[in-house]
């Protein structure tokens, strides 16, 4: 195991297509991707120009995307795509909170084990939803997923929450793992290498992992949900994904409940960087920082920040992508 760990660093430390989050004078405006408790389907947002605060509804307040597969329910949504940007993939949970029967004990210790998964080249036309399967029996759910490109080896590394069951408790009636983070690799969203251990804590259940690339090689930030005191830590590294990483003191935040965090780059102002926390109840609400590596957090002074935002993704678009996606999509 040490061997394979050693092999997985040492290819990972040159992940170099942050593109999704690097800040770039390429990048106009940003979009959201959510969806509402109410209506858990894929819907966009999409900023007033650079503005980290004031977003349109698109597509006349309707959802985008629907889930006809599993549950025929997403949660946790994040948009993908590689340095080219000519590939776009949107993941999500396989989860319906409404379903009949429901119960966090049951989803969590027989829940799904595949993403929901739409894929298209322009941001614009989105195939039909697909599920993948990225979990082995052993694991109780897959929740939370993201991605992250690896130009060295023409790849996704695809993270996401789960605890996982003895081999040998194919019922999964004994005690499980706290909850961790897991990873596969893939090249298109369709095979999958073996899951496999990616961070855990000692005594404490994680979800909702969510990475910040900050502009050099292997110079990353991550947030995490301590899904025991639902409180957001962040940690960071120099060494890549796979490298050492190091624990900020306390919590993002000393309030509670907190969870699905999303980090981005502010457009305007270098080494400013806003972060988004879900309070469960109204949604997100906005913080940021102009030393990320510090770890300390103000909460951000905004009056048009869109109320009920729930855990997604918010991705920095180039003009051509921000005016296709506004003319396909049109706002209410």
């Amino acid at each position: 195991m040490r061997f394979f760990l050693t092999i997985l660093t040492a290819a990972s430390s040159a992940f170099a297509a942050a593109v999704l989050q690097d800040r770039s004078s390429n990048y106009v405006g940003y979009l959201i991707s959510t969806f509402t408790d109410a209506n858990p389907k894929v819907q966009f947002y999409l900023s007033n120009g650079n503005s980290p605060s004031s977003f349109r509804f698109l597509n006349k307040g309707q959802p985008v995307l629907t889930s006809t597969v599993g549950t025929k329910a997403v949660r946790d949504l994040f948009l993908a795509t590689n340095s080219a940007r000519n590939i776009w993939y949107m993941l999500g949970t396989d989860l319906d909170v409404y379903a009949t029967g429901f119960s966090w004990e049951k989803v969590q210790t027989h829940g799904s084990k595949a993403l929901v998964i739409w894929s298209s080249t322009d941001l614009v036309k989105w195939s039909s939803s697909t599920l993948a399967t990225v979990e082995d029996n052993t694991a109780g759910m897959a929740w939370a997923p993201s991605a992250v490109w690896d130009d060295s080896t023409s790849q996704f590394y695809v993270f996401w929450s789960a605890r996982t069951y003895a081999a040998s408790d194919p019922g999964h009636t004994g005690s499980p793992s706290l909850d961790k983070i897991r990873y596969a690799t893939t090249k298109d969203f369709k095979t999958f290498s073996a899951p496999a251990d990616y961070y855990t804590i000692a005594g404490t259940p994680l979800i909702d992992q969510e990475f910040q690339y900050l502009g050099t090689a292997g110079h990353w930030a991550r947030f995490l949900k301590n899904n025991s005191g639902s409180h957001v830590l962040e940690e960071t590294t120099t060494g890549g994904l796979f490298g050492k990483w190091t624990r900020k003191p306390g919590y993002v935040t000393n309030d509670r409940p907190r969870e699905g965090p999303v980090s981005f780059p502010d457009l305007q102002t270098a080494g400013l960087y806003h972060l988004w926390l879900d309070d469960t109840t109204t949604g997100y609400l906005p913080y940021q920082t102009s030393n990320i590596d510090g770890g300390a957090y103000t909460k951000s002074s905004y009056t048009s920040f869109p109320a009920g935002l729930k855990h997604g993704s918010v991705t920095p678009l180039t003009q051509s992508e921000y005016d296709a996606v506004l003319a396909q999509f049109p706002p209410v």
